[in-house]
């Protein structure tokens, strides 16, 4: 049996690892204290906040198969909000997301998908791989000189850069991963002792700092604490991404009051995050990048679009071709 190493716990990572371990002993590294990459969820006492990818949409029969279960098991549901369009401060477009195409979350946060997709793998966490060496094996080494060996191949599902700084420059489509360029985003997490009555619960914002703002605690399955989850545009976190942390709430705070009509600056619990590698710069799919010569591949939504499905699918992809031919 092959030894695989996926380098990477997001939705990437977790089905290329779900999907071949039944033909591949697979090992996943990931950096982080916990799995889920951008589908991540931060708890603060009582609050909740999904600060990352805030739903996804089903469209393929591929994922909608490889979800299921986890919307028989109730790990996934269905989230029917109040949608509006903002241009600047004027409202442009609403919907209520119960008649329209399904967008789902994670139960009983987004981070739910992946640790339910973790459960029987094996996953090193807090492992932070710094490079590799190729013998008669790949050779896996982390920042603290550990060697983990044996591999046959090596999967990359982190986002372009941190595959560029880990890859051979020999890789077959090393040119085409150096030309993608990824764009930052802020998230600013918000929770209230004493809810807000707003009239929407999700919004896409266009010509300002923001670009979505969401009642986080209005998901299915979540704390009944109030909870907003605010991102800002990429033109602002790109040109503020060193700024101090107090005056980008400040800041950002500013401009969600203005578009909501309340006072955001009095919430009892404020954070910020700053997501460096939040989405492509532009869009371009990459439908399957292995290296047959290296035993090397890789694979992530940013290799089709940045979307949820898109990272299952460039996984999908990717998978299907080692099964056909290479294990």
């Amino acid at each position: 049996m092959k030894k695989i190493a996926v380098i990477g716990a997001g939705l990437s990572g977790l089905s290329v690892a779900s999907l071949l371990k039944n033909r591949a002993e697979v090992v996943v590294f990931e950096k982080a204290r916990g799995v889920s990459g951008r589908m991540s969820t931060r708890y603060a006492g009582p609050y909740c906040f999904d600060h990352g990818a805030q739903y996804f949409t089903v469209r393929t029969e591929a994922f909608k198969t490889f979800i299921q279960p986890l919307i028989n098991n109730g790990i996934i549901g269905r989230w029917n909000a109040n949608y509006v369009k903002f241009d600047g401060q004027r409202i442009t477009e609403r919907k209520n997301w119960l008649n329209d195409e399904p967008r789902y979350v994670g139960i009983p946060g987004m981070n739910s998908i992946a640790k339910h997709l973790s459960e029987d793998l094996n996953i090193h966490i807090n492992t932070r791989i710094t490079s590799l060496k190729q013998a008669n094996s790949w050779q896996l080494i982390d920042e603290e000189d550990k060697v983990y060996d044996g591999f046959d191949w090596v999967i990359f599902t982190v986002p372009a850069p941190q595959t560029l700084a880990l890859i051979p420059e020999t890789f077959q489509y090393y040119t085409d991963i150096s030309a993608v360029k990824m764009r930052a985003c802020f998230a600013l997490m918000l929770g209230f002792a004493n809810p807000l009555t707003f009239k929407f619960e999700a919004a896409h914002i266009s010509n300002a700092d923001l670009s979505w703002l969401a009642v986080n605690s209005h998901k299915p399955g979540r704390a009944n604490q109030f909870t907003l989850v605010v991102h800002s545009s990429e033109d602002y976190a790109e040109t503020h991404f060193d700024d101090d942390r107090e005056i980008m709430i400040k800041h950002l705070c500013a401009q969600t009051s203005d578009i909501s009509g309340y006072d955001v600056s009095r919430a009892d619990y404020k954070t910020i995050h700053r997501w460096r590698y939040a989405n492509n710069a532009v869009r371009k799919n990459h439908p399957v990048l292995i290296d047959q010569n290296l035993n090397l591949a890789v694979c992530g939504d940013w290799c089709l679009g940045g979307r949820i499905e898109n990272a299952f699918t460039s996984a999908y992809n990717l998978t299907n071709v080692m099964k056909e031919s290479l294990l």
